[in-house]
């Protein structure tokens, strides 16, 4: 557990130094097999993220697209 205590250090200093003020997420980071565990959780949650951005740009572009076009007579 003590390793698990210095990632999780490692990982905050490491976060804060890319989102200062913002508490880090808590993940467990103790072993090898934990660590492979949260960047599969991470990869998921990154997919249904990018999939979400992906479909509100396209919305956005309709829309703009919409509100740009003469309105019908």
């Amino acid at each position: 557990e003590e390793a698990g205590e210095a990632a999780r250090a490692d990982f905050a200093r490491h976060w804060q130094a890319e989102f200062p003020g913002e508490p880090a997420p808590r993940m467990e980071l103790g072993s090898v097999r934990a660590m492979e565990r949260e960047l599969e959780r991470c990869r998921r949650h990154l997919r249904r993220l990018q999939r979400a951005l992906a479909e509100e740009r396209f919305k956005v572009g309709y829309l703009e697209a919409a509100l740009a076009r003469p309105p019908p007579p």
